[in-house]
């Protein structure tokens, strides 16, 4: 199967050069990359001294937490609309815009890691239900399906847990396996 980039913050590339998800990754293994992730923050977490302070990176720790809250909530809702109403069109958001508007800054990263959890079993349980032959409309992507979904939300748990395990080490370039 050919290659073909379809969302946003996908890289040119098959392979995410920094956090090394695979866009080729079945939707099964998308499933439970997810699935996995609210533990892997977890543990991540443990190891940030200060997850609300700024290590270098755009957000501190807990931002990225809320982020992954948000995505996978905003992702629900779109898997949802794949299964119960897919002739209704999904709305395009802003990381930026949201995260300023709920104040990531000052969320709790404790409260951030129970909402993920949260976040993750509803997220998981419509990605399953979501139908394979099935596309929605998005204003800027054209027509996706359930799969294109799921891997978009994959990505940004592998790679925001690849940013919140940066701020517990030193260097931008450090790489251990994040759901270890």
């Amino acid at each position: 199967m050919a290659y073909r980039a379809v969302m946003r913050w996908q890289p040119a590339e098959p392979v995410c050069a920094e956090c090394g998800f695979d866009w080729g990754s079945s939707r099964q293994m998308a499933i439970d990359l997810v699935a996995a992730g609210p533990d892997a923050a977890a543990r991540a977490l443990a190891g940030v001294v200060d997850p609300m302070r700024h290590t270098g990176g755009r957000w501190s720790a807990s931002m990225y937490v809320w982020h992954l809250v948000d995505v996978l909530r905003i992702g629900t809702e779109r898997l949802l609309t794949l299964t119960h109403d897919p002739a209704s069109a999904i709305a395009c958001w802003d990381e930026n815009d949201l995260a300023r508007d709920r104040h990531y800054h000052r969320l709790s990263p404790v409260v951030g890691l129970i909402a993920f959890r949260s976040a993750a079993r509803d997220w998981v349980t419509a990605a399953l239900a979501a139908p394979t032959g099935v596309q929605v409309r998005h204003p800027e992507f054209g027509m996706l399906g359930a799969v294109e979904v799921i891997r978009r939300n994959a990505h940004e748990v592998d790679h925001h847990l690849w940013d919140i395990h940066r701020a517990q080490h030193s260097g931008p370039g450090h790489q251990d396996s994040h759901l270890a």
